[in-house]
């Protein structure tokens, strides 16, 4: 059996046939946890808003979501790392703490969503939705439990029934502007971002109306991410609706 890059079964999703479009990185850092049966590793990820990176005992690894980290050589590889059949780093627990633009009656504060993670690579072949995230959310010194979910699609929709109505989260997620492709994502960072083709796309009402305009996306974009494009997302517009 043959499985993707997050370590799941390939007919779970199909692949999206769009090429990556370059964009300008925007550096963020993610403090982080990882632990494994040797013990806990304190440390930060890297986002540049495309490839994650993290550094583990001396050793670099990188990605594009949390469940899918290749070394950045296997040369002198402590032992203590698990390699999957693509490479790819396994068998461990990532918990992390991502910073999410967060507003209060008009004024920026914290805000944080908190992930935790087990990656096991014979977990995923017995369940092709695994592994699963465990989302929560920090917010001015308190934890508001969300859910697990397989990906981070739908994490900010549940978040958003749970926050009081004056709080306003601005991500790609719940801009006016993202979208995903009707022919799948990926667990995280596969967003369609139609800043470049605004007016085209806010016309969207079905999936026949998107597929005219969907290979015209700017590029890729994760559910986290912000720029100064962002527009607060309303109902009824694009595929996701």
């Amino acid at each position: 059996m043959r499985y993707n890059r997050n370590g799941r079964k390939n007919q779970r999703r199909k692949a999206i046939p769009l090429p990556l479009q370059k964009s300008t990185p925007m550096h963020s850092q993610i403090p982080a946890i990882y632990t494994d049966k040797h013990g806990t590793i304190q440390t930060t990820i890297i986002n540049d808003s495309l490839t994650l990176t993290i550094e583990l005992d001396g050793s670099t690894f990188s990605g594009s979501t949390f469940v899918f980290f290749e070394p950045e050589t296997s040369d002198n590889l402590p032992d203590r790392f698990s390699l999957g059949e693509l490479g790819q780093l396994i068998n461990y627990t990532l918990s992390c703490r991502i910073p999410i633009s967060t507003w209060k009656e008009g004024t920026q504060i914290p805000g944080f969503l908190l992930t935790e993670v087990a990656y096991n690579e014979d977990e995923t072949r017995r369940d092709h939705n695994a592994p699963y995230f465990d989302f929560s959310f920090e917010l001015e010194d308190e934890i508001i439990p969300i859910e697990k979910l397989s990906q981070f699609e739908g994490v900010f929709e549940i978040l958003r029934k749970k926050l009081p109505d004056n709080i306003v989260i601005k991500t790609c997620y719940t801009c006016l502007y993202s979208d995903y492709s009707v022919y799948g994502s990926d667990v995280f960072g596969t967003m369609l971002c139609f800043r470049n083709v605004k007016d085209e796309y806010v016309k969207v009402r079905d999936k026949g109306e998107y597929m005219d305009v969907m290979d015209h996306f700017d590029r890729h974009v994760q559910e986290t991410y912000l720029c100064e494009d962002f527009a607060p997302r309303t109902k009824n517009i694009g595929y996701r609706g």
